[in-house]
């Protein structure tokens, strides 16, 4: 697919190996991080993030013979947790979800797999704050008002640092609407809170 063939660390070297259950589980682990943001960034919520990620491995392991070899097995499994959460959006669309759920980052770190890679989800630079204690209801009105693929963008630059090929290979998208998506949102949430930590930030921060 036309973003997704980028190699690395999470990459079998082809559908032999991926259909190997304890080869498929530790590629799983190191892409776990990754595929529960997108998860979570497409719904807004912690606990069916996490369902759907499991259920997208179920299905992964299932069509791991479809696996191509050199590609990236991470971004293979992100287009599956995607179709997964889109799948889980038209059946829940009557009921309320929360995207900007303060809980989740902390405690995602506490599920089974590890998530190893999870760091503070605030940066200088008008992402999210430092303090997850710091919450309000300023930034879940912020979060909210981002579409799912801008969280998800904004999540996987901000909490795993990708680079925004690496979010483009994740999501599917160009490079450069990865890092319009990341922008713009860091723009809308500067706009949005009013913490004069966050009001005051440099051009040259923003650009990041």
């Amino acid at each position: 697919m036309a973003y997704s063939r980028h190699t690395d660390r999470t990459t079998p070297a082809g559908p032999a190996e991926a259909t190997d259950p304890q080869v498929f589980a530790a590629h799983y682990r190191a892409a776990y991080s990754r595929l529960a943001l997108v998860a979570y960034g497409m719904i807004g919520d912690r606990a069916a993030a996490e369902d759907i990620v499991q259920d997208a491995a179920l299905i992964a392991f299932q069509r791991a013979g479809d696996f191509q070899p050199g590609t990236n097995f991470a971004a293979w499994m992100a287009e599956i947790v995607r179709r997964c959460a889109l799948n889980f959006r038209r059946k829940a669309k009557h009921r309320r979800t929360y995207p900007a759920d303060p809980a989740m980052l902390t405690r995602l770190e506490r599920q089974p797999p590890k998530a190893a890679g999870l760091r503070s989800i605030a940066s200088p630079a008008g992402d999210i704050l430092d303090d997850q204690s710091s919450f309000d209801d300023e930034l879940v009105r912020a979060l909210n008002g981002l579409s799912p693929e801008a969280r998800c963008c904004l999540l996987l630059r901000t909490v795993e640092s990708l680079s925004y090929a690496e979010i483009a290979a994740l999501m599917q998208m160009p490079e450069g609407t990865a890092m319009s998506h990341v922008h713009r949102s860091r723009t809308a949430l500067r706009r949005a809170l009013s913490r004069p930590a966050l009001a005051s930030i440099s051009p040259s921060e923003a650009a990041s």
